[in-house]
């Protein structure tokens, strides 16, 4: 919707026209008061004629920017955006060391690290917590409709699609609900 319906920008016209006549009279009975020496009417209606005018700005200003988002947010997409696969995603240096069960997961990646501890906390009892990574069920028995980031472990489908913010988090929640001493790091390389 780029415009707003006929119905709507007729009542505002009439709106308009209104506030204008309502102004014209106020300036008519201001005139009427200085010429018959009463100043707090001439005050009154001077200031009641600035709301009015205020009221109608207001009003332009709220019906020009209905229609500058209109025309800056399209309903539709016009265009989709090609990965470029020159762009490498920025790394900073940092990998996971994760602390649980008595063992020390530290893998090369950070997903590899944060499966290979999901394995350690039991792939099951995680599933039954029902955790959610990107929309999408972070472990469980089938493989989700087109999702690419998902990694097969043991019968289970795990969603990798995790950052190491994301993935510290996701581990220390998992770890509290199944109470089970965890300890994480990041550590450089």
């Amino acid at each position: 919707m780029t415009r707003l319906p006929e119905t709507v920008t007729s009542k505002f016209t009439d709106l308009f026209a209104a506030l204008h006549y309502a102004a014209d009279d106020l300036k008519i009975v201001g005139q009427e008061a200085m010429l018959s020496g009463d100043f707090s009417q001439v005050t009154d209606s001077m200031e009641a004629c600035r709301k009015l005018q205020a009221l109608e700005t207001d009003i332009k200003a709220a019906v020009n920017n209905f229609h500058t988002k209109s025309a800056t947010h399209p309903t539709e997409k016009t265009s989709y955006h090609k990965h470029d696969k020159k762009i490498t995603r920025k790394h900073d240096g940092k990998h996971l060391r994760v602390s649980v069960a008595g063992q020390i997961i530290e893998e090369s990646t950070i997903k590899d690290t944060f499966v290979k501890t999901l394995k350690v906390l039991g792939l099951e009892r995680v599933a039954e917590l029902n955790k959610i990574v990107a929309k999408t069920p972070l472990v469980s028995r089938t493989k989700a409709n087109g999702y690419q980031s998902q990694r097969q472990c043991d019968g289970w489908c795990v969603t990798t699609h995790v950052s190491k913010a994301t993935a510290k988090m996701m581990l220390e929640d998992i770890a509290k609900a199944l109470k089970v001493p965890l300890k994480i790091e990041c550590i450089e390389r």
